[in-house]
């Protein structure tokens, strides 16, 4: 039950936003009184920190695993893994993807540290990973070069993040491949400095 007012919070806030996304409408979408919510968590707040960590772990759950599947590739492969596995992942879970991008762009302050945390820990995990791609691939590339590299490609990945509810499905494929380019063009700029 827990699960599924988590995901029903994750819904309204999606489409309302937090002060619209009321108790009844989460109890609604249930099948519960609203009173019964307070079974599970303490206050509405309590709702939405459980389901916004909630969003926050699989996203960093989910590219985990992408770069798992992927870190035996050459780091070129890896790289287009991540993106391709970011879109598939946000185009799939589009109330998450809403609520994530609404609450990047106004956290409700009982939850900002965590989102702090949370990003600050991502990054950290995928500069660390990369490099040890780009150390593989390129082994006379400096430590430096492997986290700027690794820090251009996030910047990267956020553009595309940002994108996947601008555009059109012609115009992202085509953003998508732009961003490949940057990402060929990041690449060579390690080989041309050796």
């Amino acid at each position: 039950m827990k699960e599924r007012l988590m995901t029903a919070a994750i819904y309204n806030y999606s489409r309302y936003g937090y002060q619209g996304a009321t108790m009844q409408k989460i109890a609604a979408d249930v099948g519960i009184k609203p009173a019964s919510i307070y079974f599970f968590f303490q206050n509405k707040e309590a709702v939405f920190v459980a389901a916004f960590q909630k969003i926050l772990e699989d996203h960093f759950s989910q590219m985990k695993k992408i770069m798992h599947e992927a870190e035996n590739l050459p780091i070129e492969d890896i790289l287009s893994y991540l993106l391709y596995g970011t879109v598939t992942y946000h185009k799939g879970k589009a109330d998450d993807t809403a609520a994530y991008i609404s609450l990047i762009n106004s956290p409700p302050p009982e939850i900002k540290q965590f989102l702090k945390n949370h990003m600050e820990q991502f990054d950290e995990w995928l500069i660390l990973s990369l490099k040890t791609a780009l150390k593989r691939d390129y082994p006379s590339s400096s430590e430096q070069q492997r986290i700027n590299l690794t820090k251009q490609f996030l910047l990267i990945m956020d553009g595309i993040f940002w994108e996947i509810n601008l555009y059109d499905e012609i115009k992202f494929a085509e953003q998508i491949q732009h961003a490949f380019h940057l990402t060929t063009l990041i690449l060579r700029g390690i080989e041309d400095e050796k």
